[in-house]
């Protein structure tokens, strides 16, 4: 299953969030959306869901245009995870894990059940809790769980996912990166907007750069993350590290670091 994007633009009155983006996604890889505040990290996610409009451009799966789908069909195709739960009302956990089954239908299953979604992100203790008593990290874990819950990554599924590592300690943040390369592995695509460089490099196979709701540069991650294509985006200095690149005002980098920005 792939997704193509192509010159997408996205207006929310006089402020252009979308520039004639275009952009191709394809089955087996993570790819991480990296870019300043206000770059259209969130618009463009939306805009692969099928949950924002277009002023102009199309998205289309598998060569059928979104739009043409019914809503059954793009449910089962696409798990979509926001950077709010958005859910509201006295449920529990486990219910809104749950959630995800509705879309998928009758006899049909998604990359986990229920309880091996609510297993997999860490949450078994908290199964039967109110979902609005959990953690914002708690919470964007749940939705996580929901999602891998609606789509099969074997018939094709792919993940949108806005921020799934924010409010995240290090053991979640290993968590949930092995649970999107699993999904990838498995055959799905996962594409996941992301502030953190380092957690991009490290889970990532492909990054897409956008600065001012433009896509100024997309591939794998190696060769799209240099020094100077990231103080060009971030507008501050980055060198090269074991870890990958980092800005160069963090503190304690090893010596050994070199490169410029």
């Amino acid at each position: 299953m792939s997704i193509r994007l192509e010159k997408a633009d996205v207006r929310f009155g006089d402020v252009r969030a979308l520039q004639g983006a275009s952009l191709d996604i394809e089955p087996g890889v993570v790819t991480a959306i990296l870019g300043p505040n206000a770059a259209g990290k969130s618009t463009l996610l939306r805009v692969l869901a099928g949950v924002q409009r277009l002023r102009a451009g199309v998205v289309s799966i598998d060569g059928i245009e979104l739009a043409a789908m019914s809503m059954r069909h793009r449910a089962r195709k696409i798990g979509f995870l926001g950077q709010r739960g958005g859910v509201s009302g006295p449920f529990l956990t486990r219910e809104v894990v749950g959630f995800g089954g509705f879309a998928s239908g009758s006899g049909r299953g998604g990359f986990r059940s229920v309880e091996a979604a609510i297993d997999s992100v860490g949450l078994s203790a908290d199964a039967n809790r109110p979902f609005n008593q959990l953690s914002i990290g708690q919470q964007q874990r749940a939705g996580l769980a929901r999602v891998l819950v609606q789509v099969d990554p074997a018939e094709g599924g792919v993940l949108l996912l806005d921020e799934p590592f924010s409010a995240q300690d290090p053991r979640e943040i290993e968590r949930i990166a092995s649970l999107l390369r699993e999904f990838a592995a498995a055959g799905g695509a996962v594409v996941a907007a992301m502030h953190e460089i380092g957690v991009a490099w490290s889970v990532a196979d492909h990054v897409v750069l956008l600065a001012g709701g433009s896509v100024a540069d997309a591939g794998e991650i190696e060769s799209v993350l240099s020094p100077e294509a990231l103080h060009s985006i971030f507008g501050t200095r980055f060198i090269r590290s074991e870890h990958g690149p980092v800005p160069a005002s963090r503190r304690r980098v090893d010596a050994s670091t070199h490169g410029d920005g």
